[in-house]
């Protein structure tokens, strides 16, 4: 007889596999209690909404062109190009307003300041080749009304143009400038040609229009040709609107 011989084996389980449930996880079966259908599907929509909102504050909306933001201090000591600085650059509506909201409003400038707005590629100057061929429809305006709508005026001239009011003539539109004066005040629309009449007389209707200009206020139009040929004198007003 061999030593296995003596040696007996029991092959049997102890435990039926009706009654042996293998663990999924350090608790037990009988411990761990399932999360309830309900109670996942609140915090996915929980999950999903944070989610959404997150997506919502990283929107930003670009611009249909990047704008500069331009200021002309009066400093008579200084030539003219080196009293223009340029504040900064625009390229989404959050960053206009962002900038518009830190910037003293244009009633407060001193007087022989300015403000301008121009594409990024157009230096806001009569030599500039995209101003070269161009001129201005201007809104004159009292002392008296500095306080009461210059700042609204100005405000929505800057909204027509960062918000691509012109349509198909938006292209011949290079900027605007809000100037203090002793005399009265002056916002400016700065327009690429002059000679094309049609374009011209389209963007100073729909300047009053989306500037919400009253049809008791005059705005004309000026050729840079005319204004810089004339310095100091009354330029010829080539159009109205």
């Amino acid at each position: 007889m061999s030593v296995t011989d003596n040696i007996k084996i029991d092959t049997t389980d102890n435990q039926s596999d009706e009654t042996y449930t293998t663990p999924i996880s350090p608790l037990s079966p009988e411990d761990k209690s399932p999360v309830p259908n309900e109670q996942c599907e609140k915090e996915n929509s929980a999950n999903e909404m944070a989610s959404m909102i997150q997506s919502a504050n990283d929107l930003t909306f670009p611009l249909e062109d990047s704008w500069a933001f331009w200021f002309f201090k009066n400093d008579r000591q200084c030539e003219w190009k080196d009293n223009l600085i340029q504040i900064t650059t625009v390229s989404t509506v959050e960053s206009f307003w962002s900038v518009y909201n830190h910037l003293q409003v244009a009633s407060r400038l001193g007087q022989g300041c300015d403000y301008l707005l121009f594409k990024t590629h157009i230096q806001p100057m009569w030599e500039d080749r995209f101003n070269r061929s161009g001129g201005r429809w201007s809104l004159n305006l009292n002392k008296g009304q500095r306080t009461t709508e210059l700042d609204k005026y100005w405000l929505f001239t800057l909204l027509s143009l960062i918000g691509d009011q012109y349509t198909e003539d938006a292209q011949h539109v290079n900027g605007c400038v809000v100037s203090i004066r002793s005399k009265g005040d002056r916002i400016s629309l700065w327009t690429k040609d002059w000679k094309n009449a049609d374009v011209t007389k389209r963007i100073g209707t729909r300047f009053r229009e989306v500037a919400d200009i009253p049809r008791n206020l005059p705005l004309v139009f000026e050729s840079h040709e005319d204004q810089e040929s004339k310095r100091g004198a009354t330029s010829k007003i080539l159009f109205r609107a």
